[in-house]
């Protein structure tokens, strides 16, 4: 299993757009957890894959189809190094 974190940034932040995103995001198994936030990404996502064709198919699937998609940062993690349940909160 791998984990891949991504930084999304929409192109409009309207609500509409920004609803569609998240109801993606809840249906989508690849992804654990799903953060709005403040900054240069408008989303985190934490995506537990199989491997780098599942990543890969994730991408071509539900960022490259979502036009309000404006750039995506990946990062894969390489280890764990602590999870506290507060995080999760």
């Amino acid at each position: 299993m791998i984990t891949v974190i991504v930084l999304v940034e929409l192109d409009r932040i309207r609500l509409e757009l920004v609803e569609r995103f998240e109801c993606m995001m809840q249906a989508a198994t690849e992804v654990t957890v799903c953060y709005r936030t403040t900054g240069s990404a408008d989303f985190v996502l934490v995506l537990a894959v199989d491997d780098l064709e599942a990543f890969k198919a994730f991408v071509k699937t539900k960022l490259n189809t979502d036009s309000n998609v404006r750039k995506f940062k990946s990062m894969i993690a390489l280890d764990c190094v602590k999870i506290d349940p507060r995080s999760t909160l």
